[in-house]
């Protein structure tokens, strides 16, 4: 269980290094690894929780913090790695420490160093609640927390030492090789044997390695170069370069400096479009594709003169690949590109040199801006997978062009927008707190009246509204129908409707609320939204009618969303149909078919990871399974409903009586007795959850799914 990334290169060295910090492990719940950037704390970091897999059966997970810049997001963040919706109104940090306390569990947070204060709360939090937690943190500098064990990564040692007969007085040592399989010659000749098959390390290397102080990345940037020049050229260019730049005390030079030194060497050896292309890519943050390295990155405008047209990116990407100043990332279905932070903030520092770091992230914005308004585009379609798939992927970068939006006056506008049309990933993609708090902010920038104000109240009043804050989903929904009144917005009213009748149903006004998703339907039909916003309405009636009783005008209801869901391929809401279909199911007492419709339900939130959805479908399948005889499949199922809701974070509320949950509990405990009840409900909490969804979605005696699309009779 985990998310370890492969290791793209293979490890070399470090071997008593390795053995310290798994101890410092066995010995400490936090170790913090420290050193100058490029000195390999993330490798070590990496084959030190590649080596503890076996002694953490909740997971060894490893979270990037580079591309994050705002404190407030780590939860989120660390939520995202560990699938952990967030889906609750509460601080991220809260429910990470609720999902980690009974979890035996290795994080590793990875270049913490510019969220060191953010970072040290998040860690004293988790450790505190979850006492089978470890955490393996790289930064620059230590947290500063008690019990916190430091391990300072030291460069590689130079397999290498004065020739006994080197003349006094020559400018350069004289070395001869140790034989090692740890140190940073053993590191050049491995890179270098990938490049010059037969490639024998001789003195010289060592010299080189020398004079780079034995950093890895500096070293592995100097190997590359083998591909045009001999050993003794490079050594003779790099040593150029560090007299020019430290020649009063070249001695003195600071490890951070080499650095900096190594990289500003490879850039001077790069060609022009490689530099600029590798400037202009600094504004990605985590990883990205080949076309948006293209959107950002070609010469547009004022850029013309460059000569970096679109047709040029591709073939600059690949050479900048070559050069190892960018790095492939095989995701399996796709090739992504990413840069080492260092190599990064070298780019950036130029680009702001060139004067055009704000023109480079606007275009990145704007890029993400395009996704965002495709994406809100294609949603209620066929596609929902792969769009969640691919969002997922880009959150870093939609992160990074929403900050951007949202903390530059001129670009609040372009955010307000950018956060709205992200609603449907927001909602239906478990990322409710997160949206949240984005269009909070957003909002809280007095944006002017128009369409970006009026969707981002009813997509932030349907957030606040399943994060229980009520009173503020209801002003929201209230203010959306204002604006959208105003400027004759159908789609905004017809949502804010809706978002107006689930607080209704949250205080229990349920014939009220019913009323309101009529009135979001009628609205949606005559000129508004007539895909998802007809759909949800549908979705929102239908299950009001429900709860009064009214089973026949539910179907009626359900009938025409399946229709307009089927019709476009759509999964989200024709799954959340499904399973108010299985509710009138059960309330007839057909629980084959109550329990067909809730795992074909139960199938689709899951690949949508809708966590509110998959705790709702798997009580519903506990009652049927309850209602077929399987007392012990019920208490399974309930207790997987308890580890996806805790996992998520969601506050659903005790098992009322004469609700599904309590309903299904009753009769489980009254066949099985309560000890052989608890032992089969701590069975289903305590399963890793892939393996608990794919019980709950498994034939069971009595109802088998084929995954057919089921009809609706009558």
């Amino acid at each position: 269980m985990g998310n370890l990334p492969a290791e793209i290169t293979s490890f070399v060295g470090r071997r008593f290094e390795t053995t310290e910090v798994v101890r410092g492990l066995e010995e400490s719940r936090l170790v913090t690894l420290t050193g100058v950037g490029g000195v390999g704390k993330t490798r070590l970091a990496l084959r030190v929780a590649r080596t503890l897999e076996s002694r953490f059966p909740d997971g060894v997970w490893f979270v990037e913090l580079s591309s994050l810049r705002e404190p407030a997001l780590l939860g989120h963040a660390v939520c995202s790695v560990l699938g952990v919706a967030q889906q609750a109104g509460r601080p991220q940090m809260a429910v990470l420490a609720e999902f980690l306390a009974g979890r035996r569990s290795l994080i590793v947070l990875d270049t913490c160093e510019h969220l060191v204060k953010g970072c040290a709360v998040l860690v004293d939090t988790l450790l505190r609640a979850a006492p089978g937690l470890r955490m393996l943190v790289t930064s620059r500098s230590v947290l500063g927390l008690p019990g916190e064990s430091r391990f300072h990564v030291e460069p590689l040692p130079i397999e290498g030492r004065l020739h006994p007969g080197a003349p006094a007085g020559e400018g350069r040592e004289r070395v001869s090789l140790a034989p090692s399989a740890d140190g940073a010659v053993a590191l050049f000749a491995d890179r270098a044997a990938s490049l010059v098959p037969g490639f024998v390390a001789t003195p010289e290397v060592a010299l080189l390695c020398q004079r780079l102080d034995g950093i890895p990345l500096a070293i592995e940037l100097a190997a590359v170069r083998l591909r045009t020049l001999s050993v003794e050229q490079i050594m003779g260019r790099i040593d150029r370069r560090f007299d020019l730049l430290s020649s009063e005390n070249r001695a003195g030079l600071s490890r951070h400096q080499t650095l900096r030194t190594t990289i500003g060497w490879s850039h001077e050896l790069c060609e022009p479009l490689e530099r600029l292309l590798w400037a202009r890519l600094s504004v990605f943050a985590g990883d990205f594709d080949l076309e948006a390295a293209q959107a950002v990155c070609a010469d547009t405008g004022t850029d013309a003169y460059t000569g970096l047209h679109g047709e040029h990116v591709e073939d600059t990407l690949i050479a900048l690949v070559e050069k190892s100043i960018v790095l492939r990332v095989d995701t399996g279905r796709t090739v992504r590109f990413r840069m080492l932070d260092t190599v990064r903030e070298y780019g950036a520092d130029w680009l702001r040199e060139l004067g055009r770091y704000e023109a480079a992230r606007r275009r990145h914005r704007d890029h993400y801006l395009g996704l965002a308004r495709r994406f809100d585009e294609a949603w209620f379609g066929p596609d929902q997978v792969a769009w969640y798939g691919r969002m997922s992927r880009e959150l870093p970068n939609l992160r990074a062009a929403l900050d951007f939006c949202l903390t530059d006056p001129a670009e609040h506008a372009v955010g307000l927008e950018l956060a709205g049309r992200l609603a449907y990933f927001w909602m239906a993609c478990g990322l409710i707190s997160e949206g949240g708090h984005y269009l909070k902010r957003a909002l809280a920038l007095d944006p002017v009246p128009g369409a970006s104000l009026s969707r981002a109240l009813w997509a932030c009043a349907w957030l606040s509204d399943l994060q229980g804050e009520l009173d503020e989903a209801n002003d929201l929904a209230t203010e959306c129908l204002s604006q959208a009144f105003a400027q004759g917005d159908r789609a905004a009213a017809g949502w804010g409707m809706a978002a107006c009748a689930n607080t209704g149903l949250h205080w229990g006004y349920v014939s009220d609320a019913l009323a309101m998703y009529e009135r979001a339907r009628d609205t949606h039909q005559d000129g508004g939204d007539t895909g998802a916003g007809l759909a949800y309405a549908l979705t929102g009636q239908a299950y009001a009618l429900v709860l009064l009783g009214r089973p026949e005008q539910a179907l009626s209801c359900l009938r025409q969303q399946r229709s307009l869901c089927g019709a476009r391929g759509e999964i989200w809401l024709h799954s959340s149909g499904d399973w108010v279909r299985g509710l009138i199911e059960l309330d007839r007492a057909d629980f084959p078919l109550a329990d067909r419709f809730a795992r074909t339900s139960l199938r689709a939130k899951h690949l949508l990871h809708d966590s509110l959805g998959m705790v709702l479908v798997l009580v519903s399948l506990a009652r049927s399974a309850a209602g077929l005889g399987d007392m012990e499949r019920a208490a399974h199922l309930l207790g997987i409903g308890d580890l996806v809701e805790r996992g998520s974070g969601l506050r659903l509320g005790p098992a009322e009586p004469g609700g599904l949950r309590g309903q299904a509990e009753w009769r489980a405990r009254a066949v099985l007795g309560d000890r052989v009840y608890e032992a089969a409900y701590a069975w289903g909490r305590g399963l890793d959850l892939d393996t608990a969804l794919a019980y709950a979605l498994g034939d069971s005696d009595h109802g088998r799914d084929h995954g057919d699309d089921i009809g609706l009779p009558g």
